[in-house]
């Protein structure tokens, strides 16, 4: 599978959704970056390639997430 592939799966969606709760139990969401705004988007540190977005201990491991607001993820 290639990575936009890989963003339409149900393991994405799931390990997405369950960083996003973390973030809301711990500080109301907000963004990882600029701890001023709401987070918005689950970011990769390593970013996902063709290749990497195939091995689940980089595409799925909440250790290589955060969650920006989106004008720290742009």
């Amino acid at each position: 599978m290639n990575q936009k592939q890989f963003y339409k799966t149900p393991a994405w969606r799931k390990a997405r959704q369950a960083y996003i709760n973390t973030r809301l139990a711990i500080d109301g969401g907000l963004c990882e970056v600029c701890h001023d705004e709401p987070g918005r988007i689950v970011h990769h540190k390593i970013w996902l390639d063709d290749v990497n977005c195939n091995d689940p201990a980089i595409s799925l491991n909440p250790d290589n997430f955060m969650y920006e607001c989106q004008n720290c993820h742009n």
